[in-house]
Parts: structure tokens; C-alpha cells; sequence
């Protein structure tokens, strides 16, 4: 495997590069080409993997072990007895030291680059098969925030890649006939954006499958209480087309996810903020201008990952830091039939 294809900057991958470093940071760096604002970084490719694998020996104790199911796990059982064995092969291997260079030389220039010793950086796995419009791996990965320094940095790149066998991740390759060992895995190195507000949006309603309009939705903090589901969120309605900010819905957010010295911890939201927006209306069309640049270029429905860092004044310190094109659209419904929807089952109770 050639070493200069070990690591790539994202400003330097696009959506032809998806083979070499997944979907994630296939996208990642087609929005920067697109003038979208992305928090700047690396990924770790597919090619440094499958050398990881090869030169620790890894691949061969894998195939070895899988020969105990030759006609793929079949039960929760023998799935978990999958996942931990395979998981603990790779855990158990070091990367080998002309890739640990390799990946600690980029990490320091991202280092150098910020002036920031120790950078804070978010680590995610990026599959081939993931963020794709065919597939649905995407969040059935492990991700890892608050990443620093060159150690932690290499610990987490493994773990990464062990996370590709998970149980859920082994059932979705054999229900989808890919195998257990399918696929390869990239890795996405990013700068941690200081998440003062953060969130998700939708170009498409999840549930009505109106297309006209951005749906966003964030709270304080790190956007793992959104994606998680532990707040109801703040609700920002944008007409797609004049980029005007039609509703809001700003609920009482109690908790959120915040940054610790390393990683990050759930806590109270402080009681003089729960009631208030999160983000400023000309930060919502902000995001949902960029949302509707990228979902413009793929032509495609999209769902993305937005944050606003609070040590940056407006427009700087408004990022994606993901997007995909959605895998399932409902069937765009009337007005009258959503009512139907709602009304008619208090009937049939």
C-alpha cells in the first residue's frame, strides 16, 4: 500500500474519493469545496486500515476465527460471541509504527496549524458502505470527542475501527449479504468545534415529507443531546426557497453535553438559559443557507450536523460538521391527509 495514501486532508477528498475515505469525509471535503464553512482535518483512509490489518496479522486471525460459522451467526448469541472476539483482535494489536507516524505527523500539523498544542479533535468512523443514498450504516459507528494529543489520538483511531463490529454492525452486513468482514473503514480526524449550540437538520420533513421548507433542531452545547434524543429541542422552520425563518419553537432544555478535560459529560443546563434560543435567528438561516447549497449539489434530500462555536463571532463560527443524503423519504402527504392520519385512529381505539 502506498503511504502517502495512509492519510489525506479532508480539503483534499471529495465524493470520487469515497472507496479511499468513506462517506463521512467524502463529504466532508465536498462541502468545503462548495464554500460550506467545515471544521478542518484529516482522514485516516481506507488503505491504512486494510495495512493495519495485513501487517499485524489481524485479517488472517479474523477469517480463522469466522470458520467456527460457516454459515454466518445465526442467533443474539453467537453475534455477540462475533462482535467481542473480532473487537478484541484488533484492540490487541498495535498500529504499526510507520503508520502511527504517519497519523501523529498530521495531527501535529493540524496542531501547528491552529496553534494549539494538544488540539482538541473529534474522531469518527467513516464507512465505505456509510452516508450513502443506497445504505444505512450511518450512526452505527463509534464517534469520540475531545480527543488531545498524539496518544490519545492512536487509541482512538483503533478503537474506531474496532467499532466496525459491533453486534448491529455485523447484522446489518450479514441481513445485507456483505459479509461479517464486508466493507472498509476510514477514520475522520476533526478540530473540535467549542459547541456553544448545536443540533441536526432536514431538508425534508421526516414525517409530512414536505421538501419546501429546512427543518432545524439544536440545544446548548455538544449536539449529542439532540442526536440522542435527550432534550426536546429548539425548532427553527426555514422556507427553503427565500431562506426566511417562517417558525420557532424554543422548548425548556434541561440538560446537555458539554466539554470535560478529556471527553465530554452530560450536566444541567444553567436555569437562566433553558428558556432561551440557543441560536440567533440570522444564525439559523446561516445553517440553513449552507444546508440548501449542499443539498442543491448532490440533488438530493440531505440531513446534517450543525454547530455554532462560541469562541467565534458570526458568520465564522457557524459549521456543518456532517451531512448525508437521507436513505428514506416518505411519500409527500396533503395537508388533509395528515389530519386524516392523526384524527382517524382515535376512532378505531
Amino acid at each position: 500500500m502506498a503511504i502517502e495514501k495512509w492519510v489525506l486532508s479532508l480539503d483534499d477528498v471529495g465524493r470520487e474519493d469515497t472507496g479511499l475515505v468513506g462517506g463521512k469525509c467524502a463529504n466532508l471535503g465536498e462541502m468545503m469545496k462548495l464554500g460550506v464553512r467545515v471544521p478542518t482535518g484529516f482522514a485516516v483512509t481506507t488503505e491504512a486500515y486494510e495495512s493495519f490489518l495485513k501487517e499485524t496479522g489481524a485479517d488472517k486471525e479474523m477469517s480463522r476465527y469466522l470458520e467456527k460459522f460457516p454459515d454466518m451467526p445465526q442467533t443474539l448469541a453467537e453475534f455477540q460471541e462475533v462482535s467481542k472476539a473480532i473487537q478484541d483482535i484488533i484492540v490487541s494489536k498495535e498500529i504499526p509504527k510507520v503508520l502511527q507516524k504517519a497519523i501523529s505527523r498530521e495531527y501535529n500539523g493540524l496542531c501547528q496549524k491552529t496553534g494549539v498544542p494538544d488540539l482538541p479533535v473529534a474522531i469518527r468512523s467513516s464507512g465505505v458502505a456509510e452516508d450513502m443514498p443506497t445504505a444505512s450504516f450511518a450512526g452505527q459507528y463509534d464517534s469520540y470527542l475531545n480527543v488531545k494529543g498524539e496518544e490519545d489520538v492512536l487509541q482512538k483511531v483503533r478503537l474506531c475501527w474496532a467499532s466496525g463490529f459491533t453486534t448491529r454492525c455485523i447484522n446489518y452486513r450479514v441481513q445485507n449479504k456483505l459479509g461479517v468482514l464486508g466493507g472498509s473503514i476510514s477514520i475522520a480526524v476533526q478540530k473540535m468545534v467549542n459547541s456553544r449550540a448545536a443540533g441536526v437538520g432536514f431538508t425534508v420533513h421526516p414525517l409530512s415529507g414536505d421538501d419546501t421548507r429546512i427543518i432545524l433542531e439544536g440545544n446548548w452545547g455538544l449536539g449529542e443531546s439532540v442526536v440522542q434524543g435527550v432534550v426536546d429541542p429548539d425548532i427553527f422552520v426555514i422556507d427553503k426557497e427565500s431562506l426566511a425563518l417562517e417558525e420557532k419553537e424554543i422548548s425548556t432544555k434541561r440538560r446537555q453535553y458539554s466539554f470535560r478535560d478529556r471527553g465530554t459529560a452530560e450536566e444541567d443546563v444553567p436555569f437562566e438559559k433553558q428558556c432561551l434560543a440557543c441560536i440567533s435567528d440570522e444564525e439559523a438561516v446561516l445553517v440553513a443557507q449552507f444546508t440548501k447549497l449542499v443539498e442543491s449539489h448532490y440533488g438530493l434530500p440531505i440531513d446534517i450536523e450543525w454547530a455554532v462555536d462560541g469562541d467565534l463571532r458570526f458568520p465564522e463560527g457557524v459549521f456543518l460538521v456532517q451531512a448525508r443524503p437521507v436513505t428514506v423519504v416518505v411519500e409527500k402527504r396533503s395537508t388533509t391527509d395528515q389530519i386524516l392520519d392523526n384524527i382517524m385512529p382515535r376512532f378505531y381505539r
